[in-house]
């Protein structure tokens, strides 16, 4: 059996698709680590945007459910 290679260059042309126009959200300080992934693991991890954090309780109930652990970084 061979394998294809389906990767394929496409030239884009800079003027006709202006890609520096996408506006990212600002992430927040808060990093949670999804559903048993701790720190230094290499599970899901989710960054809220700014002011888009959840309440305390809110985590608290994500760590009892789903096992979610909720980082400040500083």
């Amino acid at each position: 059996m061979t394998e294809t290679n389906h990767s394929q260059t496409i030239p884009v042309n800079p003027d006709l698709y202006p890609f520096n126009m996408l506006n990212f959200p600002k992430q927040s300080n808060w990093t949670c680590y999804m559903f048993g992934n701790r720190p230094g693991g290499s599970g899901i991890v989710y960054k809220p945007a700014e002011g888009q954090v959840p309440n305390r309780f809110v985590r608290f109930m994500m760590y009892l459910c789903f096992d979610c652990n909720w980082v400040k970084n500083d």
